[in-house]
Parts: C-alpha cells; sequence; structure tokens
C-alpha cells in the first residue's frame, strides 16, 4: 500500500466558534488528507492527529502511525473518522531519517 501526502496539516476547528479543537490532553488536532493506494484501488482518508506533524507535503510519500477506524452516525448521515498516533515522511525513524547509499561499482 502506498500512502501520499494530498493537502498540508490543516488545524480542526470547531464549526460553532471557530476556535481550534484540542485532544482530552489538550493538544490541537490536525487533519491531513492522506491518499491510500493498493493496486488499482484508491481512497483519500481525512486523518486526525494530535499535534502539527513536520515535513508533510502535498505530495509527500508518509508513514501513519496507530491508524484507528472509528464508524460514526448523526442522523441519516453515516462515515468513518480516522485518527492516527503520527504521520510522518516516509523514510524517517523514529526522527530520523534513513539514509539509502548505493555501493560503488
Amino acid at each position: 500500500m502506498t500512502l501520499v501526502a494530498m493537502a498540508a496539516p490543516e488545524p480542526v476547528v470547531d464549526y460553532a466558534t471557530g476556535k481550534p479543537k484540542t485532544d482530552q490532553g489538550g493538544e490541537p488536532l490536525y487533519l491531513v488528507q492522506v491518499a491510500a493506494m493498493f493496486a488499482d484501488q484508491g481512497e483519500v482518508l481525512a486523518v486526525k492527529i494530535a499535534r502539527e506533524p513536520s515535513g508533510i507535503t502535498p505530495g509527500t510519500p508518509v508513514q501513519v502511525v496507530g491508524l484507528v477506524a472509528s464508524p460514526w452516525e448523526l442522523g441519516d448521515r453515516s462515515g468513518i473518522a480516522y485518527r492516527a498516533a503520527a504521520i510522518r515522511p516516509a523514510g524517517l525513524r523514529g526522527g530520523e531519517r534513513t539514509i539509502t547509499t548505493k555501493a560503488a561499482s
């Protein structure tokens, strides 16, 4: 499966008050649109995370850590809400970028 950021992270805003939303710990929530592609199928997921992720720009391959899907229903509307522990550029491990080098021929 390939995951690619479709847009830069956006703060999640309460529609009624216009103020930024926070999680239970008081951390600001951010939304990242992520394209999930597998074989010949794809879907865009709106993934919420606490704290603004760094290094995410449109087109960036990403790694989503701790993704949880929660179904919701409100009146005649329903869907799936996605939440993750972290979203980071693919190739980052523990805050450090992995470097791949080619052996000299």
